[in-house]
This record gives structure tokens, C-alpha cells and sequence, in this order.
């Protein structure tokens, strides 16, 4: 009788494969993914918000609560960085820095098993087309409701919905919207679905930045959309947020700037 061992460079190459394996709540809790993110973005807004306070009790500024500062550092900055981290963006380069060993990857091979590999970090070029696109159509559903709304707002003279800043609002997240999470991404979705297809090309250069681009879209379509709950209502400067418009805004304009940056990031 024998018995075999998987030799002991195999198993450095793929360490998950030889450790005990976590319960099922382990796994969704600890494991990458969305359950992960979600409260690794809720522990990295607490994180942030402490920052901030300890901060500014620390330098003796009054008051010690700022909504605005909160809101940039803590729920706009330190909670997307939290949920990057907790949905896997970070872990193979993570896994690199502390010396542990890294897993090799066949980006355009791999692909998507089940429907559930769409709602996590993947690094197959088809399968970040497929996440583009459908992320797009949703904002785009999102903005036309928006649209038919403000619509619905000048069939009469007058007011009859919404005051002012309400109406400037729904048309600048409505342009906003269209721009920045359709016009613009559905392109880098078709893109990273068909050209590498057409090359002959195994994937998309750089498949880690490719996906931890795509990720950063959604975060930016939430905090767009996000606007119309900041005191004030919704950033109402238009979808290019020039100034002097864009001065003396609410504080939706602010998640207008956080957000834009994102989008701003991929395009770089």
C-alpha cells in the first residue's frame, strides 16, 4: 500500500489547497467576496471616522463632529478601500509584500464557473467585459428613470415635485451618470470582452489593474446616486462641475468630487 504527497514546491505554489478547510460561515465571512467587503468597508468607516475625531480632538478643533470631513475621509475614502480589500483587489499583492507565496493564475482561463464569480474579483478578460456592461445598463436604467422624472417636472410651469436644488440634482446625476458609468465604461466593457478575442491576445495586459478598474465603477455610481441623502440634497452643477456654479454647492457636491475621481483613476 502506498501512499502519495503532492511535492513540497506544489504545495508552496498552492498553499489554499493544503490547509483545513473553513466552515462555510468562515469561508463567506473571511473569504473574498462581497460578504467580506461589506464589513470590512463598514470596519474601515468606523476606522476612519475614529481618525478623524482623534485627530481634530487631538489639534483641539471645534467642533470634534464634521459631517463633511467624515463623509470624505471616512465614508468616501477609508470604507471603498475597506470593501477593495475585503471583495480580494489587494490579496495577491498582498500576499507578495508579506513574503507569502504567490498563486500563479491563468487570467484567460479561468473564466466564470457560476453565476456567483460575477460578483467577485476575476482577472478573465471575459468575464470583466460581462461585469462592465451589465454594471452599465444598470446606472443607464438608474439615469433614465432620473430623466423621465425631471421630465415629469417640466410638462407644467411651475413646480409641482421637487423644489430647485432637487431639480438641478436629478439633472446632474442624470448627465453624470450617462457620462461617466455608460458612455464611457460600456466602451472598456466591449473592449475587454472582444479585442482580446479578435488579437489572439490570451488577455488584457495587467488583468489585476484591469479588474481592480472595473470595481472602482460601481463604488462611483453609489456615491453619485448616493448625493441625493447628503444634507442639501444632490450636487446640482451639471455632469462637468465647472466653477463658479460648482462653488456654494451642498454637500452632494463633494461626493460629486470623491466620486469623480475614481472614474478619473481608471481613465489614467
Amino acid at each position: 500500500m502506498t501512499s502519495t504527497h503532492p511535492p513540497a514546491e506544489h504545495q508552496e505554489l498552492y498553499p489554499e489547497r493544503y490547509q483545513p478547510p473553513r466552515s462555510p460561515l468562515g469561508q463567506a465571512l473571511f473569504g473574498p467576496g462581497l460578504l467580506r467587503g461589506l464589513w470590512m468597508a463598514l470596519l474601515f468607516f468606523v476606522l476612519g471616522t475614529l481618525l478623524v475625531v482623534g485627530l481634530r480632538w487631538w489639534w483641539s478643533w471645534e467642533p470634534l463632529w464634521l459631517t463633511e470631513v467624515i463623509l470624505a475621509v471616512a465614508a468616501m475614502t477609508m470604507a471603498p478601500i475597506g470593501f477593495l480589500a475585503g471583495i480580494g483587489s489587494f490579496d495577491y499583492w498582498l500576499h507578495y509584500v508579506v513574503g507569502r507565496p504567490t498563486r500563479p493564475e491563468d487570467h484567460s482561463g479561468h473564466g466564470a464557473r457560476t453565476w456567483r464569480d460575477y460578483f467577485r474579483v476575476n482577472t478573465d478578460h471575459k468575464v470583466i467585459g460581462v461585469q462592465y456592461l451589465v454594471t452599465t445598463f444598470f446606472f443607464f436604467t438608474l439615469a433614465g428613470l432620473m430623466a423621465m422624472f425631471f421630465r415629469a417636472e417640466l410638462a407644467q410651469p411651475g413646480l409641482q415635485f421637487v423644489d430647485s436644488q432637487t431639480f438641478n440634482g436629478l439633472v446632474s446625476v442624470h448627465a453624470t451618470l450617462m457620462i461617466f458609468l455608460f458612455i464611457i465604461p460600456a466602451f472598456a466593457g466591449l473592449a475587454n470582452f472582444a479585442v482580446p478575442l479578435m488579437l489572439g491576445a490570451p488577455d488584457m495586459a495587467f488583468p489585476r489593474l484591469n479588474t481592480l478598474s472595473f470595481w472602482l465603477l460601481p463604488i462611483a455610481g453609489i456615491m453619485f446616486v448616493a448625493s441625493f441623502l447628503a444634507p442639501g440634497g444632490a450636487f446640482g452643477a451639471g455632469w462637468t462641475g465647472y466653477a463658479p456654479l460648482a462653488e456654494g454647492q451642498p454637500l452632494g457636491q463633494t461626493f460629486f468630487n470623491m466620486a469623480c475621481s475614481g472614474p478619473g483613476l481608471r481613465r489614467s
